[in-house]
């Protein structure tokens, strides 16, 4: 009888070849988990906002200043329009601040320290959103706003507004 000699390291490879070929590669789930770098990272703090923090935005109209806080007040504002008369540009600069901002956390992470993994910003911006008392989802409401008529004789969401608010619409699907 013939005898092999096999190192450790023949051993290691051929054992992950045969996981590899039944599997896939593990090469591929550790490029798809998201990486917290101080540079991609963003605090828990950043996202959420200050509950806090108002800006006035028109004549009798506050809303607050960043975060998840700030897109519930925007989209509320969005779709009771019709009430507010002191908004006179149909809303298209609360929309273009909720897209820059949404834009903000693109392709950025954030880190749970709860469980010690990094997540995507986003998923928490969506998570965040729906936990809050007055959001129900954050891509619902969204399309809420945006099904909203364009109405010459009425205040409603402006043309302009609506084409800020469908790039939000494909931020928060991750397009």
């Amino acid at each position: 009888m013939k005898k092999y000699t096999i190192t450790e390291s023949q051993l290691k490879r051929l054992i992950n070849e045969q996981i590899v070929s039944e599997t896939g590669s593990p090469q591929e789930e550790k490029e798809n988990k998201p990486r917290c770098v101080p540079e991609n990272t963003i605090p828990l703090d950043e996202i959420v906002g200050k509950a806090d923090e108002y800006v006035d935005y028109a004549p009798g109209v506050s809303k607050r200043k960043k975060g998840v806080y700030s897109f519930v007040d925007t989209l509320g504002i969005l779709n009771n329009l019709r009430v507010l008369k002191d908004i006179k540009d149909g809303g298209a600069h609360l929309a273009y601040d909720m897209m820059h901002n949404l834009n903000k956390f693109r392709n950025k992470n954030y880190y749970d320290e709860t469980s010690g993994q990094c997540n995507k910003a986003m998923d928490k911006i969506i998570e965040l959103y729906k936990e809050n008392e007055h959001g129900t989802e954050l891509v619902k409401d969204i399309e809420k706003v945006l099904a909203l008529q364009t109405k010459d004789d009425q205040l409603t969401p402006s043309v302009r507004t609506k084409e800020y608010l469908k790039r939000a619409l494909e931020l928060a699907k991750g397009k």
